[in-house]
């Protein structure tokens, strides 16, 4: 039974996938469901709406094995110390978890992953089969994941093993063409070993099922539309490796749970430690069994596969009453100057880079302006800056600050009494009424996207500025000056739905400007229904004037290293 029909939910568990801990986050990373899922977050506070958001680090990939061989650590040693550091780049930009999942520190991981596995396992659900594995005899080891590159079997792209970045699709490894080793170069040989396997195809109909009812890109559809027409495979769960969470089975004690295998479970472990923290009892079906709650899961497209099909195969495996994500927000490859930002061949801007040069609202800013929703975007330093420049700086900023200076003057920096609207007002407002209807939109998880919000603000903002430099003339005219008044309300109101529109993209600005329109009372109380609620008149303005995004450092100009 498949229980996702459109949702009445009360509470929402948002998810965003656990980064490799083989690197720092870069700002690839977190363009992507990191800073889209804070964002959306900020949307369902601001409405009042109960939600956690969920993350991590995936401790357990081939990656942070290879990386330890590379730096000659350990694999704990550099799992803890790119852990620590994402964590605290996802802190300088402001990215809000509520669990930040570290699955080597958890007491809920590894007994939750195991049991999980045991229970398929003991179900008959994961099947022993003897096939060709690849084998580098230079290394003296078998190849998966990190540790081999070929092309794709499905699309011929360059790919690693097991799952291909550019299709979307799996491979079983030794099916990849010209396969070579990635510690020594060498081409490996197909040897035969027994593992443990997941059989896709059994839950073909229920997978049919489940995306019929699922809200998701058009891409993902498309990549799961090509799998289901093909039979799906067998999905190799166990790896010969000595990293990683030991496979709790006889004759299989040499192998370790394919990490991706580990990854869906390890989101019931991490509800589990939610609770703990909520000081509620440490069980996952408090969100997982629970009709008053929905999921929303933010990815890349290259994890689709996982997403869309195995992770949903897997719980209808372990449980069948279990509620699936009804939800999935993708975002594609941010590519920097042309080519994909990549961890392992360090092409990157790391993220504490950049937040050093500029302030996280800078940041947050451009990422979701530029960031590829539905195509590939490319990032570059000139565009940045630029960008910042023209729409903050030169756009708002110089708008409020205008306005600032405008009440300060002509209304002794208080909020003015809105009379009766006149036909240019009441179509001032039924404009800011569509902005904010186009914002609302750009928030939902259905619709999501972060270009279009921030597109809403800069638009509101070229109104609020065109509409406030043509009702100055009515200032100077004799017994006009209460329509005028009455403009200058309507444009401090069109600054407060600025900030409440732009609270989830720049928070600590839109905290200043609150701030500055003279409320005394936090942003994070204001909600979504309140937002076209006139100030208060008489309400002193406490900074308008210099109100300022202090947007980049001193050192405006990134280093060549960084690039």
């Amino acid at each position: 039974m498949i229980n996702n029909k459109k949702t009445t939910a009360k509470r929402f568990l948002v998810i965003a996938t656990p980064p490799t801990p083989n690197g720092d986050l870069h700002v690839g990373h977190l363009s992507g469901p990191y800073l889209g899922a804070d964002i959306y977050c900020r949307y369902l506070a601001m409405c009042g709406t109960e939600h956690y958001y969920i993350s991590g680090v995936d401790d357990h990939q081939s990656y942070v094995s290879l990386k330890a061989e590379q730096l000659g650590w350990s694999p704990a040693q550099v799992a803890d110390y790119f852990g620590d550091a994402m964590e605290t780049t996802l802190e300088a930009a402001e990215i809000q978890l509520d669990i930040y999942a570290r699955p080597r520190k958890s007491m809920y991981h590894i007994p939750v992953v195991q049991q999980f596995f045991k229970r398929l396992y003991s179900e008959g659900k994961l099947v022993v089969k003897e096939t060709l594995s690849l084998f580098c005899r230079v290394c003296n080891r078998h190849l998966f994941e990190a540790y081999v590159s070929g092309k794709c079997p499905h699309c011929e792209h360059p790919s690693g093993g097991n799952a291909c970045e550019d299709c979307g699709r799996p491979n079983d490894c030794a099916d990849l063409i010209d396969p070579v080793c990635k510690s020594c170069g060498s081409v490996p040989y197909k040897v035969p070993l027994k593992r443990l396997y997941f059989p896709l195809s059994e839950y073909e109909q229920q997978l049919r099922q489940y995306h019929k009812s699922l809200k998701m890109a058009p891409h993902v559809r498309a990549l799961c539309e090509q799998m289901l027409a093909e039979r799906l495979p067998d999905i190799a769960v166990t790896h010969v490796t000595d990293w990683g969470i030991p496979v709790p089975a006889t004759g299989f004690e040499n192998q370790r749970l394919y990490v991706w295998f580990e990854m869906a479970p390890g989101y019931l472990a991490a509800t589990c430690e939610l609770n703990a923290k909520l000081q509620t009892p440490p069980d996952w079906t408090s969100y997982w069994k629970s009709k008053d709650a929905a999921i929303v899961q933010f990815f890349g497209f290259d994890n689709s596969y996982f997403f869309a099909v195995l992770f949903p195969a897997l719980f209808l495996a372990g449980d069948p009453k279990i509620q699936l994500p009804q939800t999935f927000v993708t975002n594609e490859f941010y590519r920097l100057n042309g080519l994909k930002f990549s961890t392992s061949r360090s092409h990157a801007i790391w993220g504490q880079e950049l937040l050093r040069q500029a302030s996280s609202d800078a940041v947050r800013f451009y990422l979701a302006h530029t960031g590829p929703e539905r195509e590939q975007c490319n990032f570059t330093l000139q565009d940045f800056y630029q960008t910042v420049q023209c729409e903050l700086i030169e756009g708002w900023e110089a708008w409020l600050q205008g306005l600032g200076q405008k009440v300060s003057r002509g209304c002794n920096a208080r909020v003015p009494l809105a009379w009766q609207l006149e036909e240019d007002h009441e179509n001032f407002a039924g404009a800011l009424r569509s902005l904010i209807s186009q914002a609302e939109a750009a928030y939902q998880p259905e619709t999501f996207s972060p270009q279009q919000a921030t597109r809403t603000c800069c638009e509101l903002v070229r109104l609020a500025r065109r509409f406030g430099k043509s009702e100055d003339h009515w200032s100077f005219v004799r017994g006009r000056h209460v329509r005028w008044k009455t403009s200058v309300a309507l444009e401090l109101l069109a600054a407060k739905v600025l900030m409440m529109l732009a609270a989830p993209l720049v928070p600590s600005f839109a905290v200043k400007g609150w701030r500055a329109l003279g409320y005394e009372t936090p942003l994070s109380g204001a909600r979504w229904n309140e937002i076209l609620e006139p100030l208060p008149v008489g309400q002193a303005l406490s900074g308008l004037v210099t109100l300022s995004f202090d947007l980049l450092g001193k050192n405006v100009q990134m280093s060549q290293a960084a690039v």
